[in-house]
């Protein structure tokens, strides 16, 4: 059969969306507590600057916005290297003046001037990479061409893989345990063995569920087992190396524990079964087991309504509780939205008729 044609791709664009609705969130988290700035209070771009703000802020601030950038710049194909630069740019702007306007109506945040410079800039960074990563030759083809060769194309591919890159980006936080969507309550329920088996049952799930969703996305079985070692492996190495920066060194591991442990390999098991069953069945599992983590937790109140363990962390940045609210909002409601990609998914035409990863490919040109 002959090779199928490489799609126009709509990776960067969902990235993009996804990324940016990320950075709305981490904005204007917690939500709450709003009131009218107080009388004869200066909008933010007039006011004085502040009296105080570190280096770190502004880094933080540039590197927040850099991959928004660059996903902004990667999807304009009919347009220059300036039209990119100043499309990234001016994209960011109006998000980051929006943000910091809403700012000046919650007493937890504040709106600065410095802030907004520091994400266009930050923007305008991710948008040079981006036209660097364009001009080097034949890079964004071979990139194309690996993406095609391995995983489903059209948009039902790309709006899974947005998904799985976000799933990825929020397991960064080492106060989430692997493969887990809730913070660790307390040592106390880690040493209780029914606190443990449901913390190896939210690990096992999103293994399973996680793996699943990926399997679906793969154009052949046997890409299968590197792709899931892959996965595991990224994760392991992202939250570690997260651990290792901002978490004290006495409690690095927090994030693996014994019972997480349990579940990931339990999880990693019962996922080999799993990718034999036909797809149809594939897909009704993934779901089940995406939702099923999110209810494990539900059985334990503390579990669920736990907060982020600042005590663990090393960082005594404010930054700290926008980052841990959003990585645990993200991990929450990703299963949430997975499941119902996998149901769109499991509406197009032909998606139950054939049953092995090497004929997907031949589906969901959309």
């Amino acid at each position: 059969m002959p090779a199928e044609a490489p799609h126009v791709t709509q990776l960067p664009r969902y990235f993009a969306v996804l990324y940016g609705l990320m950075i709305v969130y981490a904005s204007l988290e917690p939500f709450s507590n709003w009131m009218a700035p107080p009388p004869g209070t200066s909008f933010f771009v007039f006011a004085p600057l502040p009296a105080r703000f570190t280096r770190f802020d502004i880094v933080i601030n540039v590197v927040a916005y850099l991959p928004f950038g660059f996903f902004l710049a990667i999807a304009g194909r009919h347009r220059g290297d300036l039209g990119r630069l100043a499309s990234a740019a001016g994209s960011a702007a109006i998000l980051s003046f929006t943000m910091e306007t809403l700012q000046m109506f919650l007493p937890t945040r504040d709106a600065s001037v410095v802030d907004l410079t520091s994400n266009v800039a930050g923007a305008a960074i991710g948008a040079l990479v981006a036209i660097l990563f364009n001009r080097t030759p034949g890079l964004r083809a071979r990139v194309s061409t690996w993406r095609h060769r391995f995983f489903l194309g059209g948009r039902s591919g790309d709006g899974g893989l947005a998904l799985l890159g976000i799933w990825l980006l929020a397991q960064v936080n080492p106060g989430i345990p692997l493969f887990a969507a809730t913070f660790d309550p307390s040592r106390e329920l880690a040493r209780d063995f029914a606190g443990t088996l449901l913390q190896a049952a939210q690990s096992a799930f999103n293994v399973v569920g996680v793996g699943l969703f990926l399997a679906l996305l793969l154009r052949h079985r046997h890409y299968l087992g590197g792709a899931v070692l892959v996965l595991i492996g990224v994760a392991l190495i992202l939250k570690g190396l997260a651990a290792t920066l901002l978490i004290r060194a006495t409690v690095w591991d927090t994030w693996l524990k014994p019972g997480v442990s349990f579940g990931v390999a339990a999880g990693a098991l019962a996922l080999l079964l799993a990718v034999r069953l036909p797809r149809p069945a594939r897909t009704t599992m993934c779901a089940i087991a995406l939702l099923s983590s999110l209810i494990a937790p539900l059985l334990a109140p503390d579990m669920w309504q736990a907060r982020a363990p600042l005590s663990l962390f090393d960082w005594p940045y404010g930054h700290l509780l926008n980052f841990n609210g959003l990585t645990r909002a993200v991990l929450v409601v990703w299963p949430i939205l997975a499941s119902i990609y996998l149901l769109w998914l499991a509406g197009q035409p032909g998606w139950g008729q054939r049953t092995s990863i090497e004929q997907d490919a031949n589906d969901l040109r959309v």
